[in-house]
């Protein structure tokens, strides 16, 4: 995709000032020295052979000689010294300093997306690539910004000195120069149009990469033969890529040789070398010297116009994945809070939806359908049917992780629109089907934040009405155990029971009015599974408790059960009410009584 020299410019010039805001010391220092490195090489190798045969063709004085030599030495010393303070110390600390401030960015867009980002595989392409790629195109551009400050540091100093002495031989560099650009011009689309097809198949291969080490794999691969599947897949994936480096590689070869020979070694170092001999030696317009000085500095001038021209395309290309990045970064959720956002009540007392139908997408048709229901304060809910009815999606709603389709959702009369979201969604306490532990510890997986003395106690609270406490007291560490080995050899693996139970400790740690459990039971045996449900309704006795299980004997202390269907609310009332219609929910019930009915062995 080519790009207009402006929109390049702009991008670039974007990423340098998110440098120059978090790291401005970084930046200066690196033009600065970019910049003083190319004109002190200028005066040590091209000037100083001009200089120095000068003054033995035309009789110069000694002493001369001596004192341009300490002032090349100095600079020298200054440069190295300058050098090996920043390769040692300065440059490696700002980066990290710089990185960490981009990743801090980008963490917090990434926690703004709405969830309806993920939904979008376009949008979740190009937020993978923002996050993957952002420290490599920040270093791109600053290593661009800098040889533009260098090469163009050098282009000035040896471009003066041509003006003032040989601007005929400006033409040979120009020519040479077009060539140059022309030929990388094809290269960079060549080379663009083999990454974006190498990415998927790239992708593809360190996933099957992944699947090897990872803990959570390894007992599959021991037992089932997929490991033939996964070898075949990754010589499918290299043979793909094998296939596309390969595809344009006579075009490439070609255009390498004639952007190297025909523009650099035919024009410059042959023809360049003839003309400087005949205005030498035959006309006698130039020193001996100057000619020489002239040479090489037309071979410094011709390095760094080719650099620059590579750096063109290279620019363009790299200005290819900053529109990404500047795209997420631009990203605006379409769930928010306006400007006169409502402070959310205290207390909260009715949960009420209206008419609610909503659809991920209109091409797949709507989730739910005219959904219309009331949920008051101290309530025990409970939603049951089978897969993809729409349960959770209904209290994803709840949450305003989306927003609906059509009708309103209403606290307290009031459309949770006009709330403050933040203060809105610290209502919910919430443990889905897919809840995720963390490597920390856990007080920080219970909390879901940083912990200190003051919150251990509630850590400690929270763990016991989960019935994980006792087992937690076991552990040498407590609450400060981690959770996996990941980063500590004395992190605890959890049992898929114990990790529900620490995940559920998290809606009894803060003072939620309302607590979601998207089957919380659905880990534990039917013991911890009385003993918990026992435990929700002790510990949640003001609170607005809302279930969804697929285990129907979960949901029998329900004030209310709502049986969805295709979207629809199909049933609704107490358990002994529904088993009383002999519906689909009664139906369910007894389906699920009768495999949990012993058989002889």
């Amino acid at each position: 995709m080519k790009q207009k020299p402006g929109h390049v410019v702009s991008n670039h010039l974007y990423m340098l000032w998110l440098a120059f805001r978090h790291t401005p010391g970084y930046v200066i220092n690196i033009c600065l020295l970019a910049v003083y490195s190319s004109v002190e090489v200028f005066f040590e190798f091209a000037y100083s052979t001009k200089y120095m045969i000068d003054l033995i063709q035309y009789n110069g004085e000694f002493s001369d000689a001596l004192r341009y030599m300490a002032f090349i030495s100095a600079a020298i010393v200054v440069k190295l010294g300058w050098v090996a303070v920043n390769d040692a110390y300065f440059v490696p600390l700002a980066k990290e300093k710089l990185y960490r401030a981009l990743q801090l960015e980008l963490f917090g867009k990434a926690a703004a997306m709405d969830l309806a980002c993920y939904d979008q595989p376009q949008f979740y392409n190009d937020f993978v690539v923002s996050v993957g790629e952002v420290k490599k195109r920040m270093d791109e551009s600053l290593e661009i910004i800098r040889q533009m400050c260098g090469r163009g540091a050098t282009i000035a100093a040896a471009g003066t000195f041509f003006l003032v002495l040989d601007r005929g031989g400006l033409l040979f560099i120009a020519a040479s120069l077009a060539v140059t650009l022309s030929v990388n011009a094809v290269l960079a689309k060549l080379n663009f149009k083999m990454e974006l097809e190498l990415k998927p198949l790239e992708r593809k291969r360190a996933y099957i990469s992944r699947i090897f080490y990872l803990a959570e794999y390894a007992k599959e691969i021991r037992l089932h033969p997929v490991t033939s599947k996964l070898k075949s897949d990754l010589h499918h994936a290299t043979r793909g890529m094998q296939r596309t480096i390969q595809a344009d590689s006579r075009k490439r070869i070609i255009l390498g040789f004639i952007g190297s020979f025909g523009a650099h070694s035919l024009l410059l170092d042959a023809l360049y070398l003839i003309y400087l001999l005949y205005r030498t030696l035959v006309l006698q317009a130039l020193s001996y010297g100057s000619m020489l000085s002239l040479f090489n500095s037309a071979g410094s001038l011709k390095n760094s116009l080719r650099d620059i021209a590579a750096l063109l395309p290279r620019a363009q290309q790299n200005s290819l994945y900053i529109d990404k990045i500047r795209s997420f970064a631009d990203y605006a959720p379409a769930i928010g809070s306006s400007a006169d956002a409502l402070p959310v009540p205290a207390h909260p007392k009715v949960l009420e939806l209206r008419n609610v139908s909503f659809a991920y997408n209109e091409s797949a048709g709507p989730i739910l359908k005219d959904i219309n229901l009331t949920i008051r304060q101290g309530e025990k809910i409970a939603f049951v049917g089978y897969n993809g009815a729409g349960k959770t999606t209904l209290t994803k709603l709840f949450m305003r992780l989306y927003d609906v389709s059509e009708g309103a959702i209403l606290l307290d009369g009031i459309n949770i629109r006009e709330y403050e979201l933040t203060s809105y969604r610290s209502c919910f306490g919430s443990v889905f089907q897919d809840y995720r532990l963390y490597a920390a510890s856990i007080a920080d997986n219970v909390m879901m934040d940083r912990t200190d003395d003051h919150t251990i106690p509630v850590v400690s609270e929270a763990l016991g009405q989960s019935g994980l406490l006792d087992r937690v007291n076991r552990m040498d560490q407590g609450t400060g155990t981690m959770v996996t080995r990941e980063f500590s050899a004395s992190g605890t693996e959890l049992s898929g029971g114990e990790a529900q139970k620490l995940a559920i400790a998290r809606v009894f740690a803060r003072p939620y009015s309302f607590i979601i459990l998207d089957e919380p039971s659905s880990a534990l045996d039917p013991i911890s599974e009385y003993q918990f449900n026992q435990t929700v309704l002790e510990a949640s006795r003001n609170k607005t408790v809302i279930f969804i299980s697929h285990r129907l004997s979960s949901t029998r202390m329900a004030d209310r059960i709502f049986m969805l269907e295709h979207g629809r609310i199909i049933e609704q009332g107490s358990h002994n009410e529904l088993m009383a219609q002999n519906g689909k929910y009664a139906e369910m019930f007894h389906m699920q009584a009768h495999m949990y009915q012993a058989t002889p062995a």
